[in-house]
């Protein structure tokens, strides 16, 4: 008896367990933006490299987040922020042998080059405006070496269509 009732509770909980990876991704998909949409929403705009990480436990020790050091090249949008170096705040990252990674948060890596739009948690601190969509990765066309966004988009051009954008 014991036996069967252990089947039938571990059959439950696998069903349960079925149904909500299946839910998962239409439950978690976020709704994507429009640049100009986004651009205006953003604090702030932001060409730039990453110089550092450092993850954290929150104050409870119940989650861990990543303050990145961002050094700014270039303000696309300019917020309050003046400083040529902003610190953002991302859920996620690693502390000792215990790792957080959160989906739709983007991760970011030492000396990348990228475009961030942000949001002001508060003065001099900023979390990436729409998840994935507020971080852009800058490279160089292997054809003419020039700057490119999101591997085709001319740097300079991308920026001008923020600004544009972000003043509408």
């Amino acid at each position: 008896m014991k036996l069967i009732s252990h089947v039938r509770s571990s059959a439950a909980a696998m069903c349960l367990l079925v149904l909500t990876a299946a839910l998962s991704p239409a439950l978690a998909q976020q709704k994507q933006k429009a640049l100009d949409e986004l651009a205006r929403e953003s604090d702030v705009v932001a060409i730039g490299r990453v110089t550092s990480l450092h993850s954290e436990w929150d104050e409870a020790r119940t989650r861990i987040y990543t303050r990145v050091s961002f050094s700014v090249d270039e303000f696309v949008k300019e917020g309050a922020e003046r400083s040529n170096v902003v610190t953002i705040l991302t859920p996620g990252g690693e502390v000792g042998d215990v790792g957080e990674l959160y989906t739709h948060v983007p991760v970011f890596k030492k000396n990348e080059e990228v475009v961030v739009f942000l949001r002001t948690v508060e003065r001099g601190l900023y979390r990436v405006a729409a998840g994935m969509q507020g971080k852009y990765n800058i490279d160089r066309d292997p054809a003419t070496g020039e700057k490119v966004v999101a591997g085709k988009y001319p740097l300079q051009e991308f920026a001008a269509t923020v600004r544009k954008a972000s003043t509408q």
